[in-house]
């Protein structure tokens, strides 16, 4: 039966009944009214291969983890060496502390090359990732496509932006999903989250952000008391580094592997 809509007038009351049509999915739908009111609609851009990229991200990633490895080796023998200088100095041998000195110098610069060598080619594929994402879809991103690049280094807003411009590019990316008529509004704020992505997310703010608020906190005084406690604190978030690493290349994979299985077209899928 139809539903009535009752509108009453001063003298009579009008009922107006109307139908609705048989087929009023969201997609049909928003093709008659494109048709009704057209608009200038973006051409889709081929996919452009993005596996090259994601494959250089994840050997630096590798790379960046068997440094990452030696170092915490090297933290632990630095952790026990200033221990045995707090505690009995005279049974330490300095020929062992200037090596472990000359090691944590050598493996700090080391890592230091390597995670913004991993960061350059970790956010050329971000936005390669993302250029091919808006060909999936006509759902707009969230962000504009200048944050994959900024959004990791502006202050308050590197905490999350990154995390949602991923968590995009996965929803438009993915091959299967929710129909679209279970975006509110079109919105990608409502599409179902990776737990992929959100446990990377957070082994990043743990091993960056928490860790270098300890080690800042270490590096106000020089003795050594805070040289102990700044090792074990390399010592502490060695795991959630790893971690990261880890999930940050199944990420890349993840993702790249969606966009191989996508024809360059404007889909609903999420």
């Amino acid at each position: 039966m139809a539903p009535a809509i009752r509108q009453k007038s001063m003298k009579y009351p009008i009922v107006i009944r109307y139908e609705m049509p048989k087929d009023c999915s969201p997609i049909r739908m928003i093709t008659q009214r494109m048709m009704m009111y057209p608009i200038d609609l973006p051409i889709p851009q081929p996919i452009r291969p993005i596996r090259g990229f994601a494959i250089a991200v994840v050997v630096l990633l590798g790379v960046g983890t068997l440094i990452d490895l030696f170092s915490l080796i090297v933290a632990f023998n630095r952790a026990s060496l200033i221990s045995a200088l707090i505690d009995s100095p005279e049974s330490v041998d300095m020929d062992a502390v200037n090596t472990n000195d000359n090691l944590s110098i050598l493996l700090g610069w080391a890592q230091t090359f390597m995670y913004v060598l991993t960061g350059i080619a970790f956010v050329i594929w971000l936005y390669r990732a993302r250029s091919n994402a808006e060909s999936l879809t006509l759902i707009p991103h969230r962000r504009n496509a200048a944050w994959a690049v900024f959004g990791w280094v502006v202050p308050i807003v590197s905490l999350w932006f990154p995390k949602q411009i991923v968590d995009d590019i996965w929803a438009t990316s993915k091959p299967s999903g929710p129909d679209i008529s279970e975006f509110r509004r079109l919105s990608l704020n409502s599409a179902p989250r990776s737990g992929l992505v959100m446990a990377w997310w957070a082994s990043w703010l743990i091993s960056t952000w928490v860790s270098n608020f300890f080690y800042r906190v270490s590096a106000r005084s020089d003795d050594l008391d805070s040289y102990l406690m700044a090792a074990n604190i390399e010592i502490y978030f060695a795991l959630p580094t790893l971690t990261c690493a880890v999930l940050a290349a199944m990420v890349v994979l993840k993702i790249t592997g969606f966009q191989d299985r996508r024809p360059a077209t404007f889909a609903p899928a999420v």
